[in-house]
């Protein structure tokens, strides 16, 4: 049985919230409001928690995939170790774009958008949902043929990168601005600005904003959260609010008659 090393490094990631907050008070940049970073880390907590059993129950899945659908049997080593990175972060790339593009998809990323704010504690904020639906894009890696020990070992190092481009405290990085996502590019993807919006969906690297066209540079100040903010802080309601909507646009739409 595989563990989900990432949820037990609650600790460390708390360590960097918290050096965030220090430096952010040293340089007299106000980054966080108290309700909102509570609100953060407990949505976060529950989807950490939840992400054990839901890592576990997909490690089975990756390796039923492999075992009797698999298109080929891809061999341990450093050359297919970097073939899997870059097919599961064009995976992600899709999966992130898809879930801005589709309703039913958005309803489940949603609340990573909700804060106004953007710090380390918005990188924590991850409906619970939003694990059974990116394990779902996952399942494209077995059918290829890379194991389920492969995919588990590469996803705990693609998981963590994301957490580091949640921050205002770190301006632009130079060369690694071309190849990797960096928290300029990130900045962009959270904001609300109509220029920004439906930009920059990589994790790790942002070639492929660059390829389909998806990419702009961070220019103005971004303004965060969501074109219509939430304004509430109640779990339940964050994570089935947009559910809900949809629920109703459909339940009001008129039924076509077939005369």
């Amino acid at each position: 049985m595989e563990i989900n090393i990432l949820a037990f490094a609650i600790p460390l990631f708390v360590f960097f919230i918290g050096l965030e907050y220090y430096l952010s008070l040293r340089m007299e940049r106000k980054v966080h409001h108290f309700a909102d970073s509570v609100t953060n880390m407990g949505v976060g907590i529950a989807e950490r928690l939840s992400d054990l059993y839901v890592s576990s129950l997909f490690f089975y899945v990756f390796d039923f995939i492999q075992r009797n659908f698999g298109l080929f049997i891809i061999q341990e080593n450093a050359w297919t170790f970097i073939l899997l990175f870059l097919a599961t972060d064009f995976l992600w790339y899709w999966y992130h774009r898809f879930a801005h593009e589709i309703n039913l998809f958005w309803g489940v990323h949603v609340v990573h958008h909700q804060s106004d704010e953007f710090n380390y504690t918005v990188a924590a904020r991850i409906t619970v949902f939003q694990a059974l639906v990116r394990g779902a894009f996952w399942c494209v890696l077995p059918l290829l043929g890379f194991s389920a020990e492969m995919i588990t070992a590469l996803l705990l190092i693609h998981g963590a990168y994301p957490f580091f481009t949640h921050t205002r405290l770190v301006g632009k990085l130079g060369w690694l601005e071309y190849i990797f996502v960096t928290p300029s590019h990130h900045r962009v993807h959270h904001a609300s600005n109509e220029l920004y919006l439906d930009k920059n969906y990589g994790d790790v690297l942002i070639i492929w904003d660059k390829l389909f066209g998806t990419f702009i540079e961070e220019t103005e100040e971004p303004v965060y959260g969501l074109t219509k903010p939430l304004k509430s802080y109640s779990f339940l309601w964050q994570h089935f609010h947009f559910l809900l909507e949809i629920a109703l646009s459909v339940k009001k739409r008129p039924v076509l008659s077939r005369n």
